[in-house]
């Protein structure tokens, strides 16, 4: 085959719908004032990873899609915008983690077909943002009927279902970053946990969403991984 009868590299990525989000995205980029580093940033062993990222997820995308045409098909314009943010938020994400929760976005969006105008904005901007630490902590401690940043009184027993954390630890800044998504906010005090934070309403939701299936399609054979 001569070189001209070669298909381009665009050409042979952009018969996947998933793949043409992904373009029209590096194409904006390249529009903007970033354009003149883009070349430069290229040639960066950290792109070369974060190519690799890209591809895998998006072929596991696609293979979770292919699955479920019907659903595809009757999309509501909540889901797809979930699922269309969701698409645009792997390409800003170099943890393998956070692959693996936007994944199950995907997958579990196909079947959630309540979801509300207002709260797809939501959560399309909360999946965006959310780090897989955030994720993992929303998921493990959504069961407490609340969160206090407090130190740690030794010889104190609490007989309630109240999180109380070390303002000084790690998930501290955790539980920071779930404020500013609007995950948690403060509820109304009370003379045992003046400042208890509990989750959002949203907060339910975006939990069907971030949990993983326990088996997600495999890839047909000879399909590209």
């Amino acid at each position: 085959m001569s070189d001209l009868a070669k298909p381009t590299a665009v050409e042979r990525v952009s018969g996947n719908v998933l793949t043409e989000s992904a373009l029209t995205v590096f194409v904006a980029i390249a529009g903007g004032p970033l354009a003149a580093l883009l070349p430069v940033l290229g040639k960066s062993l950290a792109a070369e990873r974060q190519r690799k990222r890209v591809e895998k997820a998006l072929s596991d995308f696609a293979t979770d899609l292919e699955q479920h045409q019907e659903q595809i098909q009757n999309l509501t314009d909540e889901q797809y915008k979930v699922i269309n943010e969701t698409v645009f938020a792997l390409l800003q994400t170099t943890h393998e983690d956070k692959l693996d929760y936007l994944r199950a976005v995907i997958s579990n969006t196909l079947q959630s077909k309540d979801i509300k105008s207002e709260e797809a904005i939501i959560l399309s901007r909360v999946v965006r943002d959310i780090s897989a630490e955030e994720a993992a902590f929303v998921l493990r401690t959504f069961r407490f009927d609340g969160i206090h940043l407090m130190a740690a009184q030794e010889g104190h027993e609490f007989t309630d279902n109240i999180l109380r954390i070390d303002p000084s630890s790690r998930e501290a800044l955790i539980v920071s970053g779930l404020l500013s998504l609007g995950l948690l906010s403060p509820a109304e005090p009370t003379w045992d946990a003046p400042n208890v934070l509990r989750f959002t309403g949203v907060v339910a939701k975006l939990i069907a969403l971030l949990r993983k299936p326990d088996a997600y399609p495999t890839a047909p054979r000879g399909a590209a991984r």
